[in-house]
């Protein structure tokens, strides 16, 4: 695939799981348009026991070593779990700025007829609301959990609890250089991995190439650590993070994607970031202006920390995000933005890092490194010893 169809893949993913709201544990319409997305280019999907779903195209070589791509399909948000009068007490999920308890901002709840067989293909009813405020006196009975909650008033009753509500805000909005949207965290990333394994299923590699798309990442990195516990990768995978994070001075918005080291829980592996770096070398010998940047982004966790805590070999690349968690300025509400370019580039370094799948990369300091020392230097340590 050239770079057109790459972004066009790249764009139509985002913008159409831009309409499919979701937060933690609601993330059935995503995991269903990721599915059947995938299976209609020819790819092996499954799903587990926990919902995370696995896309698969197998290497050509025997025992080479695989390579994944991890993205998480949840966005902070709520979920409406009690009605009481007229009001209805929701959680929160996930890092929801504090200050939307108490700022009346509007939001939609998103309501699934739960009589319906397969859940992700099932019409979903959109009902406006806002919130009124924190939950106080019985909401603690009703939640029976220390966990944040609000109380919440819709334009319509709710007739299934419970219930997804997310923030009232766009979809998905191209314009000016940015891609503005309600969860670019961690859409960017799905559809990144949707068009990899686009173009995975058209080139040979050594090695397979897998994308993971999992649940409740936002309350604690849930199915990335069932997978990794339950080892749906196999072991000797070297997973790739990716995802969007704050932006920061050395990974800054409109200067590509960023090459992640680390995140706010861990360091992460030299020897998977080769393949990023390889990657990235490869796309400046063809293009010098290629734009990419590299940092650790300590601003929030990932779930290469999860398969890392599990033994496996990891690395990330980032998306640099303005409004981290819809966190705008002077306890605003907004949607979260990204650099058009920047998304562009991670889905060209993202797949030209597929095509190393089952080899051994390694960075020119690496290379430099593991030469042996040479005589010269060897007989002058000798001589001052």
């Amino acid at each position: 695939m050239n770079q057109s169809e790459l972004r066009e893949v790249a764009l139509t993913t985002l913008s159409q799981l831009g309409r499919l709201p979701a937060t933690s544990y609601h993330e059935h319409a995503a995991a269903a348009y990721l599915s059947a997305r995938c299976e209609a280019m020819g790819l092996d999907v499954q799903s587990d026991i926990w919902g995370n779903v696995l896309v698969s195209r197998p290497g050509s070589e025997s025992g080479a070593r695989g390579l994944a791509f991890v993205a998480h399909m949840d966005h902070p948000g709520f979920e409406a779990i009690a009605q009481e009068g007229d009001h209805v007490i929701a959680r929160v999920l996930g890092g929801v700025p504090p200050w939307a308890e108490e700022s009346g901002a509007p939001v939609i709840a998103v309501v699934r007829d739960k009589d319906e067989a397969e859940l992700g293909r099932a019409r979903d009813e959109r009902i406006p609301g806002r919130i009124v405020g924190k939950a106080a006196g019985s909401a603690s009975s009703l939640t029976k959990t220390d966990e944040r909650s609000v109380v919440m008033q819709f334009d319509d009753q709710i007739s299934y609890l419970p219930a997804a509500v997310v923030f009232d805000l766009p979809d998905f909005d191209l314009g000016d250089g940015l891609i503005q949207m309600r969860a670019a965290d961690d859409l960017a990333g799905c559809a990144t991995i949707t068009a990899v394994m686009a173009a995975a299923a058209k080139f040979e590699s050594p090695g397979a190439v897998y994308g993971l798309f999992t649940r409740a990442e936002e309350v604690g990195l849930i199915g990335a650590l069932l997978a990794a516990e339950e080892s749906l990768l196999p072991r000797d995978t070297v997973v790739v993070s990716v995802e969007t994070s704050l932006a920061l001075p050395g990974a800054e918005q409109g200067r590509g994607p960023v090459i992640r080291t680390g995140d706010s829980a861990t360091t992460f592996n030299n020897s998977a970031e080769s393949y990023l770096v390889q990657a990235r070398a490869n796309l400046l010998a063809e293009d010098p202006g290629f734009m990419c940047q590299r940092q650790l982004m300590g601003a929030g966790g990932c779930e290469a920390s999860a398969f890392a805590a599990h033994g496996y070999s990891v690395t990330g690349m980032a998306f640099p995000l303005g409004a981290w968690h819809n966190a705008g300025p002077k306890n605003t509400i907004v949607a979260e933005y990204i650099s058009l370019d920047d998304f562009a580039g991670g889905v060209l370094l993202a797949v030209e890092a597929a095509k190393l799948a089952g080899t051994d990369p390694a960075s020119p300091s690496t290379k430099r490194l593991r030469q042996p020392v040479g005589g010269k230097e060897r007989q002058s340590l000798t001589d001052h010893n």
